[in-house]
């Protein structure tokens, strides 16, 4: 059996990077945070939304270094584009913390880890958010998100916050305009 390589975790935000360790530590996966992810020669779990990810994930991969990739909801295009650069894993920021664990001990001993498919959402929409979704995008596509959001029984806020978080799940690129958002979701089939 391979010896566990020295196992670090960065991310833009502290509180990110502890919340993960503890996870780790808590699975006795002995994880350190760190202040410069350069200077980690081991596994290192960085977090998504890092400035300049690509670029990291592709430099550690030139030099045969593991990255896992933590965090957000990311769109099929953008695992994709971590996933060539090098990186090792993608993990959600909503799946469970047995998920990174697991996943960090895939790449620990050398496994591979299973990557998302082309085509599905990494995060599936709730009942409300595909309502949401339907009414702004296909049946009230012409009105205004206040008209949509009367229509509902919402106020233009809710609907606003509810859109938000669909982007977020599908994923930003392509999704400004309404037009966009419901090209994505159709092509990922979550419309019609």
């Amino acid at each position: 059996m391979r010896p566990n390589p020295p196992l670090a975790v960065w991310a833009p935000w502290a509180l990110h990077a502890d919340a993960l360790v503890a996870v780790l530590l808590g699975a006795d996966e002995g994880a350190v945070a760190v202040g410069d992810p350069e200077v980690v020669t081991g596994v290192l779990v960085v977090g998504a939304e890092a400035p300049g990810v690509l670029t990291l994930v592709r430099r550690r991969a030139r030099l045969g270094r593991e990255t896992i990739v933590w965090g957000g909801t990311l769109a099929q295009s953008r695992t994709e584009a971590l996933r060539k650069a090098g990186a090792s894993a993608y993990v959600s920021a909503l799946a469970l913390p047995g998920e990174l664990v697991e996943a960090v001990r895939l790449v620990r001993s050398g496994g591979e880890v299973e990557w998302p498919v082309a085509g599905s959402s990494v995060v599936p929409l709730t009942a409300r958010e595909l309502e949401v979704a339907r009414a702004y995008l296909v049946t009230g596509a012409e009105r205004t998100r206040a008209e949509v959001a009367a229509g509902l029984g919402l106020s233009e806020r809710t609907v606003k916050v509810h859109v938000s978080r669909i982007r977020d799940k599908v994923g930003h690129e392509g999704t400004s305009t309404r037009e966009g958002l419901r090209h994505v979701m159709v092509r990922c089939g979550l419309l019609a």
